[in-house]
This record gives C-alpha cells, sequence and structure tokens, in this order.
C-alpha cells in the first residue's frame, strides 16, 4: 500500500515538474489591443489582451458605464460592471496609488533604487521575441491642466517604447474633448526569462 502511494505521489510531482517547466520555458504569445472613438461629445473606448486561450476585454464609454470580462477559448468566466469610467478617475487611482509622504514607506521600495527601475523595463523589452508594435493616439480635454497630467504620463512612455515600434501621440490643446486612435501590441514571451531578470535585479540592487 505505501509501496503504490509513493509511486503515486511520484509520479504526481513529476507531471507538476514537467507543467511548471512547460509555464516557465514555453514562450506564450501575448496580443492587446486598444481602440478609442470619439463621436461628438461621447467617447468610446476598449482594451483586450489575449494570453494563450485566456483573454481579457474592458468596453466603456468615458463618464459612463464600463464592463471588465475574462474569457477562456471564448467562454465568459467573469464579468464585472464598472459604474463609472473617466480620465479623471483613472489619474486620481493612480496618485491614490502614490505613497504618502507621512504614510510609513514600504520595505522594498526602500531598498531600490528607482533610477534603476527603467534599465531593468527595458531589460525585460529586449528580453520579449517578435515584438511587433503600433500605434497612434490623438487626445484632449476640456481642462488643460488634466490635458497636461495626461502628456506628462503618455510622452515619456511613448519615447521608451519608440525604439521597438512606430507609436505617434499628439495633444489637442484647444480645449476639445476628443480621444482618438488605436494601438496594436504583439510578442511572445518566456516567464523564465523575465524570472531571471527579476531574481538578477533583485540580487544586484536590493
Amino acid at each position: 500500500m505505501l509501496e503504490k502511494i509513493a509511486i503515486a505521489s511520484g509520479v504526481i510531482a513529476l507531471v507538476l515538474l514537467i507543467a511548471l517547466a512547460i509555464v516557465l520555458l514555453w514562450p506564450w504569445r501575448v496580443d492587446a489591443t486598444a481602440k478609442a472613438d470619439t463621436n461628438e461629445t461621447m467617447i468610446a473606448v476598449g482594451a483586450g489582451v489575449e494570453v494563450a486561450l485566456v483573454s481579457a476585454s474592458l468596453a466603456a464609454i468615458l463618464d459612463g458605464p464600463g464592463v471588465v470580462a475574462l474569457h477562456l477559448r471564448g467562454r465568459r468566466l467573469w464579468q464585472r460592471v464598472i459604474p463609472r469610467v473617466s480620465p479623471e478617475a483613472i489619474l486620481a487611482w493612480l496618485e491614490s496609488r502614490e505613497p504618502k509622504k507621512e504614510s510609513k514607506p514600504n520595505w522594498l521600495m526602500q531598498r531600490i533604487d528607482k533610477s534603476l527601475l527603467p534599465e531593468f523595463g527595458l531589460n525585460v523589452l529586449m528580453d520579449l521575441r517578435e515584438l511587433t508594435l503600433g500605434g497612434a493616439l490623438t487626445c484632449g480635454f476640456a481642462d488643460p491642466v488634466l490635458t497636461g497630467k495626461t502628456a506628462a504620463v503618455l510622452y515619456p512612455l511613448a519615447g521608451l517604447l519608440g525604439p521597438f515600434g512606430d507609436v505617434d501621440v499628439a495633444f489637442d490643446w484647444s480645449g476639445k474633448r476628443r480621444i482618438d486612435g488605436a494601438f496594436d501590441l504583439s510578442f511572445r514571451v518566456v516567464p523564465a526569462r523575465v524570472l531571471v531578470e527579476v531574481v538578477r535585479f533583485a540580487r544586484r540592487h536590493t
């Protein structure tokens, strides 16, 4: 009896080890898209990402409702309705994620030189295979402060991604509220290589 249990345990461990090796060493394909369209005062946005057989999508109207869904081979696994989607709410959420000066600093961020994070991100990007990137975006808001905050986020991001594809970002400063554009991103990634970069960065800079 004990011998059978030991054999069964060994078989299960071998299967799990093979599955883990496939997950870490297999080059997974990732396809992502994002689109926005302005029709008079209504702005519709949509985004999606697909990894192997799993996909996630977002569809929303700015200052209106939205929905986030998760699918497996086209079958919906999970869905959540968002009551209101707006650039102001997104920027406020991003700002809320920044550590407050009076709050207790994160123990990990205390030990990381943040000036090295762009280099780490670049190393991860260089490990991606069959990378294709392209798209253009033109946006503007009635509040010039919001347009400026958006530019402060998107201009550096476009500069970082520029070497990997044609990325065009422009802003409408006329006071008109518009978001028009589309982006497509596709690549293959080997999780083990990303994990190696994370471990290497942690050993050197934490």
